[in-house]
């Protein structure tokens, strides 16, 4: 073992216990001194890196192939080591090499089957490079509510028009991820014609297309749920996550309004996202719901830096809880309250952003102190 470095290694396997065998074998093999972090899916392993900033990454390539390949473009840099994990039983169909064609375009320097052998490995690390460039990367930020009809999406697109005219040179996208009834579109008063299964699908050929401007200017780069609801059918929480991945790779910052469900799709467009708002309201019910989402949000690994609670839609402690009550029933800090005012409903109806409506001042305040909080050094280092 070489002295003087340490290398830090990040795993990529849905297998616990695969992932130590491997951690063992790279111990033994390498010859310079590691330390290990390891990450259930591929999805996980971009926030544990941009954390940990690990040399070498060992990436699975069995489980979640195209979600893979994704996140091995994000991470790739001169100064990182991409590995492959692959199927001892492997095929040589053309099928296979093409993917392995992709693999190498994504970045992966070197592939190595499983069960991992010490020589394979060793000879795969003899080209961990010494450094290189590194870019930036946007911040995402994702909308969500155990309910329905709490404002949510109004907030995801107001907040997002927000940090636009705050600094016209930043890039901001809104990604509608309701993919069955998602009304994004309908709130900023436009007919998309291209829309998330749209994305999917030149994901799934090339380069994603261009998005379109929306709302007042300066405008935002809006991705539209899927036009036809049946096509919501057809894309998978992978495909969700690589749409959200290509978002990052083009804007500094990306908002995501989600659906009212936490289901595998919402979860993962949630574990790519830098924060997530969580918006509730004044009244029991809706509070008792909230107070059930957070802890299942904790069990799952939501720290809670990364959550930001928003109370919406208050009136007055006489129509209403008041946040100092809610946060006493949740067990935490309320970091926003956002005011019902009737202007903020009438824009709506009219395809209005309420930022922009006339009466709504004291909303439109309200969201650009929460624009500022979940953009407070909005880009990160990260790989070319």
């Amino acid at each position: 073992m070489t002295s003087g470095r340490v290398d830090r290694v990040l795993i990529v396997h849905p297998d616990s216990d695969v992932r130590r065998d491997i951690e063992v074998v790279l111990r033994d093999a390498h010859r310079q001194a590691i330390a290990t972090r390891h990450a259930e899916t591929a999805a996980a392993a971009l926030q544990i890196a941009n954390e940990y900033d690990p040399r070498i990454i060992l990436i699975d390539l069995v489980h979640e192939r195209a979600l893979a390949l994704s996140v091995a473009r994000e991470l790739r840099r001169a100064d990182r080591l991409l590995i492959g994990l692959l199927n001892p039983l492997i095929d040589s169909s053309d099928v296979e090499a093409e993917f392995l064609r992709q693999a190498v375009r994504s970045g992966f320097g070197d592939f190595v089957p499983l069960p991992l052998s010490p020589s394979e490995i060793s000879a795969a690390l003899q080209s961990v490079p010494e450094g290189g460039p590194r870019k930036q990367e946007g911040r995402t930020v994702a909308f969500f509510s155990h309910q329905g009809g709490v404002g949510t999406t109004t907030l995801a697109i107001n907040s997002a028009l927000a940090i636009r005219a705050a600094d016209p040179s930043l890039g901001v996208s809104l990604m509608d991820a309701n993919v069955q009834f998602g009304s994004a579109a309908a709130h900023l008063g436009i007919l998309p014609d291209r829309d998330l299964a749209g994305a999917v699908r030149e994901l799934n050929h090339g380069p994603m297309f261009p998005l379109p401007a929306a709302g007042p200017d300066p405008g935002i780069a809006l991705l539209a749920s899927p036009i036809d609801p049946r096509a919501a059918e057809m894309i998978t929480p992978e495909d969700a996550g690589r749409v959200v991945i290509e978002l990052r790779r083009r804007f500094q910052n990306v908002i995501i309004d989600t659906a009212p469900t936490l289901d595998l799709l919402t979860l993962s467009v949630l574990d790519l996202s830098d924060y997530v708002v969580v918006v509730t309201e004044g009244s029991a019910p809706t509070v008792a719901g909230t107070a059930r989402l957070l802890r299942m949000m904790s069990s799952l690994g939501f720290a809670d830096d990364r959550v930001r609670l928003v109370v919406n839609r208050y009136r007055s402690a006489g129509d209403v809880l008041p946040p100092e009550l809610i946060a006493q029933q949740l067990g935490r800090a309320v970091d926003h309250v956002v005011p019902f005012l009737v202007p903020v409903q009438l824009g709506t109806h009219r395809g209005m952003p309420a930022l922009f409506e006339r009466g709504a001042a004291l909303f439109a305040e309200a969201v650009k102190r929460l624009a500022r909080d979940v953009t407070k050094g909005s880009l990160r280092g990260r790989a070319a």
